[in-house]
C-alpha cells in the first residue's frame, strides 16, 4: 500500500512516497538528479519494492514539493541537511539510499557525516567530481562531428554561436550520452517537462557540457576513502558518467563493486530494465546480511 504525504523541513515542505509493504527489510530511498529534475524518471525503480519499502521523495524547489524563492537554498550542504531531515521524520532505524546522477552528490555527502542507520550506498550513473565530469564531457564532445564541437566550443568559450545549431549539438550529445534510446518513457519526459530550470542554472549552468553554477567546486574524491559502508556504482558503457570515471570512484571507496551495463547511457534502468533490477536486488540481499 502506497503512502504519500509531506514532511515539514525548516524551509518548507517536501512531497514523499513509500511504495511497499515489507517492513522487515531495510527501505531504500531513492534520491533524484538535475538538479532540478523531478523524481517522476525514476520511476523504473518502483520495482525495488517487490521485496521491500521503496522511498521517493522531490528534493525543495522540484517536482511537488515546495518551491520557495530563495537562491541561498540551492546548494550542496542544504540539500544534503534535506536529507537527514526527511530520514528523521519517516523515523528510519535502517536504509539503504540509491542516488541517481546528481543525487549519488547527495548520497555520499550524506554517508560523510556516518549516519548510524545507513546500511549501503547504489550510486547509479554518479556526479561525485566536477573535475572528472568535465574531463568526461570533454573526452565525449570530442566524439561528435567537427561541426557539433566547433558549436559546443564556442558556446563554452563565450564566442559567438547559432543558437539552432547549438540546440542541434545539444540534442545529439543528449541522445548519445544520456537517453540512448529511440523512445523517450513518458515518465522521463513527465520529468523533462517538470524540470525547475532555474535551479539547474543557478547550482550547474545553461548546458550539460558547461558548468557555471555553484557546483563548480564540487569533488568529493579526496573523502570517499572515508565511506565504509558498501557501495554498489552503475553506470553505462556511452554514460556521460563514464566507466572510467567510475573506476576511478571504485578505487576510492573502501568496500565497493563496479557494474557496467553495456548497451546503456545515463540510464540504464531504462536501456537494461531487468539487468539492473537484478543487479540492485543481489546488492542489496548480498548487504543485508552484513
Amino acid at each position: 500500500m502506497d503512502n504519500e504525504g509531506y514532511i515539514t523541513i525548516r524551509e518548507g515542505r517536501v512531497w514523499y512516497k513509500i511504495i511497499g509493504k515489507n517492513k522487515e527489510k531495510a527501505p531504500v530511498i531513492i534520491i533524484h538528479g538535475g538538479p532540478g529534475l523531478p523524481h517522476n524518471y525514476l520511476e523504473p525503480l518502483e520495482n525495488i519494492s517487490q521485496e521491500r519499502d521503496v522511498i521517493f521523495y522531490d528534493q525543495l524547489g522540484c517536482g511537488k514539493s515546495d518551491l520557495p524563492n530563495d537562491n541561498s537554498l540551492y546548494n550542496v550542504d542544504r540539500y544534503t541537511d534535506e536529507l537527514e531531515q526527511v530520514i528523521n521524520q519517516l523515523k528510519l532505524d535502517k536504509y539503504y539510499i540509491l542516488g541517481q546522477s546528481w543525487g549519488a552528490a547527495l548520497a555520499a555527502s550524506f554517508a560523510l557525516r556516518k549516519p548510524p542507520g545507513l546500511k549501503g550506498l547504489i550510486l547509479s550513473n554518479s556526479y561525485l567530481s566536477t573535475p572528472i565530469w568535465m574531463t568526461d564531457a570533454k573526452r565525449l564532445i570530442s566524439k561528435l562531428p567537427a561541426n557539433l564541437q566547433k558549436t559546443i566550443l564556442a558556446f563554452k568559450n563565450g564566442e559567438h554561436y547559432d543558437e539552432n545549431e547549438l540546440r542541434a549539438a545539444t540534442k545529439v550529445y543528449y541522445d548519445n550520452f544520456i537517453q540512448r534510446f529511440e523512445l523517450t518513457p513518458q515518465s522521463l519526459k513527465d520529468s523533462w517537462a517538470g524540470m525547475n530550470h532555474a535551479i539547474y542554472n543557478l547550482m550547474w549552468g545553461k548546458q550539460e557540457f558547461s558548468l557555471t553554477g555553484n557546483l563548480e567546486k564540487f569533488d568529493l574524491t579526496d573523502r570517499l576513502n572515508e565511506i565504509s559502508v558498501p557501495v554498489l556504482l552503475i553506470c553505462g558503457r556511452y554514460d556521460e558518467s563514464s566507466p572510467e570515471a567510475n573506476i576511478i570512484f571504485q578505487n576510492l571507496f573502501k568496500n565497493s563493486r563496479l557494474k557496467i551495463f553495456e548497451n546503456s547511457a545515463h540510464f540504464p534502468f531504462y536501456n537494461e530494465t531487468s539487468s539492473f533490477m537484478v543487479t540492485v536486488s543481489d546488492f542489496l540481499k548480498k548487504t543485508d546480511n552484513l
